[in-house]
């Protein structure tokens, strides 16, 4: 005749959970070690890679582990330095052009045509140099550096809605007369290239 299972004791219970508890504390104290550790390594990555590209900044060259010249790697931190640089100037001059229209719009006084901070890399002199090509160029500047968040059909859209030549109104009447013909010129050109480049991009799409 079989014998009946004995129910597990209080104590025996209590103390399983009490392992299990144990257990996965340990579990998570390694994990929290591993990440440590992996963020550790991380940042000594990072700060090897800071290291390599001021030494290649300025002029030096890199060696591999048995101190060989590292022609390769020198060539492509050298292309590193490059592009960093020409994304530092292109993030700098869209925040000195976006710093310029806070101004703008900030003061009440008389405006004149080098007052306003045109669409183009260059500092246009006309409504001339407003050229397509120089206007989509710099509107969409930002958008090629890595890392940079929206998209083209906003930049446009919020680019048209600032450059529209009825909210420009406004700051027209506030130019200098003898400039005021040739800066309404200037904001249509603008006008017209932020218009054609939103034509274009629903043309890409379709």
């Amino acid at each position: 005749m079989d014998q009946p299972s004995q129910a597990p004791s209080v104590g025996n219970t209590r103390q399983n959970d009490e392992d299990k508890h144990a257990k996965s504390k340990e579990r998570q104290r390694h994990a929290q070690l591993e990440e440590k550790r992996k963020q550790r390594q991380q940042q000594e990555r990072h700060e090897a890679y800071l290291s390599e590209l001021a030494w290649v900044r300025s002029g030096g060259i890199l060696r591999d582990a048995r101190g060989r010249r590292d022609k390769v790697r020198t060539v492509w931190m050298q292309e590193e330095i490059r592009l960093q640089d020409e994304e530092k100037r292109i993030m700098d001059q869209w925040n000195a052009y976006e710093l310029r229209w806070k101004a703008l719009n900030a003061s009440r006084g008389p405006v004149t045509w080098g007052d306003i901070p045109w669409p183009s890399s260059i500092p246009p002199n006309s409504s001339s140099d407003l050229t397509h090509e120089a206007v989509s160029e710099f509107i969409l500047s930002t958008l090629k550096v890595r890392g940079a968040t929206g998209s083209h059909r906003e930049r446009i859209r919020s680019s048209l809605l600032r450059w529209h030549p009825d909210k420009m109104s406004a700051l027209i009447s506030r130019v200098q007369e003898e400039e005021r013909d040739e800066v309404r010129e200037g904001i249509n050109a603008a006008f017209r290239s932020l218009k054609q480049l939103q034509d274009e991009g629903k043309q890409a799409c379709c």
